[in-house]
């Protein structure tokens, strides 16, 4: 058997000491960081949204607009007309000219007049409805004849309404 051979000296005049093995670094907590901050970014760009559209819905809610029904012709006629609240109004054997102004308020501010001749009038006799939306001319329809009708309509935009004071 031979001897064992004596351990040759560091050169360098230190101990060599292996280098650990340098650890992978987990990816999954980065993972995790960037899935919070997206949803993070998600909950407040809705929150955002659902502030915005909340802002406009209770700024509609609260916009009122000045309504000017107007019918002209001859003699009497029997007026429908929509009031605040989607509530009708009528009035029968109106003279004419007629005007009425009434104030909507709302998310659904609808403009509705229905003007109809006297059934003994003239067949020519022309009756005109006439709808204004702060103080602007909407609709006009005119109808002649007895027993005509002429019926206007106007939805009430939110560029027409007024914020409520």
């Amino acid at each position: 058997m031979t001897a064992p051979q004596p351990q040759q000296p560091n050169p360098y005049g230190q101990q060599y000491v292996p280098q650990p093995v340098p650890t992978k670094r987990k990816k999954w907590p980065w993972i995790v960081g960037a899935i919070v901050v997206v949803f993070i970014a998600i909950v407040a760009g809705c929150s955002a949204m659902v502030g915005g559209v909340a802002n406009e819905l209770d700024k509609q809610a609260n916009s009122t607009a000045t309504v000017t029904y107007r019918v002209t012709g001859d003699g009497a006629a029997m007026i429908t007309y929509s009031d605040k609240d989607f509530n009708m109004a009528q009035d029968t054997q109106a003279a004419l000219p007629w005007e009425k102004e009434v104030t909507l308020t709302g998310f659904g501010k609808l403009a509705s007049l229905s003007a109809t001749n006297d059934f003994e009038a003239a067949a020519g006799q022309k009756i005109t409805c006439e709808i204004l939306v702060n103080g602007q001319v909407k609709n006009t329809q005119t109808s002649s004849g007895p027993a005509a009708s002429a019926h206007c309509t106007y939805s009430v935009q939110t560029e027409d309404s007024e914020p409520s004071k």
